[in-house]
C-alpha cells in the first residue's frame, strides 16, 4: 500500500496484532509508515504462565512490537472477562484515533469465535464513526478524516470468506520472531508454528505459493491525492 503514513492496529489482547496482521505491520514499517498498536484488554493469567510477572509480560509485548518496528504500543489494560463497551473506553479509543489520524486501520473481523474479539470489533467500528463526527469534544481532538482502508484480520477463527490478501513472504520471519517474543504464550500452544502454517496456507490460496495474510474489507475510502496521502 503506497502513500500510507500512519497505520493504527486495534488488538483485543496482547499478541493478537502479531497473529492477525504482524506481517502487514512489518511491511508497512518497511514502506516508511508509522504503526501504532492499541491493545485493549490486559493479560489473562493461566496456570501455564502464572509465574510470569506483569513486568516480564509487558517486556514480551514491547519486544514483539520492537521486532515488527511498531512506532508506539498503547495498552488500555481493560479487565478480561469483565470487559464492557463503556463510554469511557469508546472515548479513549476516539482520542487515540483523532491523535494518530490513520490512513489504514486494522481490527479483528466481525465473526471471530472469541467473544472479546467480537466486542473489540464493535468497539473499534463505533469509535471510528465517533472519531469522524462533530461530537465528543471531550476527547480534545478535531474530527478525523475517514481512513482510506479498514481491514478485519483473523486470529482465533479463520475467515470463511475474505476480500483482500497481502503478500508477506518477505515479512514472515519477522512475524514469527515477534510471536516468539511471547515466550509465556508459547507454553499454551506452538503459536509460532501455527501462524507460519496459516500464512503458508493463505499464500497458497491467494497466489499458489509463498505466505500471505487475508482480510475482510470493512471500509474503502477515497484514495490519496496524487503525490501524497490524505490528512
Amino acid at each position: 500500500m503506497t502513500g500510507v503514513r500512519d497505520v493504527l492496529v486495534v488488538a483485543p489482547h496482547p499478541d493478537d496484532d502479531v497473529i492477525g496482521c504482524g506481517g502487514s505491520i512489518a511491511k508497512h514499517v518497511q514502506g516508511g509508515a508509522r504503526v501504532t498498536v492499541v491493545v485493549v484488554i490486559g493479560r489473562e493469567r493461566s496456570a501455564l504462565d502464572d509465574g510470569v510477572g506483569d513486568a516480564e509480560f509487558a517486556a514480551e509485548t514491547a519486544a514483539a512490537a520492537k521486532a515488527m518496528g511498531v512506532h508506539r504500543c498503547i495498552r488500555l489494560d481493560e479487565p478480561s472477562r469483565d470487559f464492557a463497551l463503556s463510554r469511557r473506553v469508546h472515548l479513549e479509543l476516539v482520542r487515540i484515533l483523532r491523535e494518530v489520524r490513520p490512513q489504514v486501520v486494522y481490527l479483528p473481523h466481525d465473526n471471530d469465535d472469541d467473544v472479546e474479539h467480537r466486542m473489540v470489533h464493535q468497539l473499534a467500528t463505533e469509535a471510528l464513526w465517533m472519531a469522524g463526527s462533530d461530537f465528543f469534544h471531550e476527547t480534545g481532538g478535531e474530527p478525523m478524516p475517514a481512513p482510506r482502508l479498514v481491514l478485519g484480520y483473523e486470529v482465533w477463527a479463520p475467515m470463511s470468506r475474505f476480500q483482500y490478501a497481502e503478500d508477506i513472504d518477505g515479512q514472515i520471519e519477522t512475524k514469527v520472531e515477534a510471536m516468539r517474543a511471547y515466550a509465556s504464550q508459547l507454553r499454551h500452544a506452538a503459536w509460532d508454528e501455527g501462524i507460519r502454517g496459516l500464512a503458508r496456507y493463505r499464500g497458497a490460496l491467494a497466489s499458489g505459493s509463498g505466505h500471505a495474510e487475508v482480510f475482510q474489507v470493512l471500509s474503502l475510502g477515497a484514495p490519496a491525492a496524487p503525490g501524497g496521502c490524505r490528512d
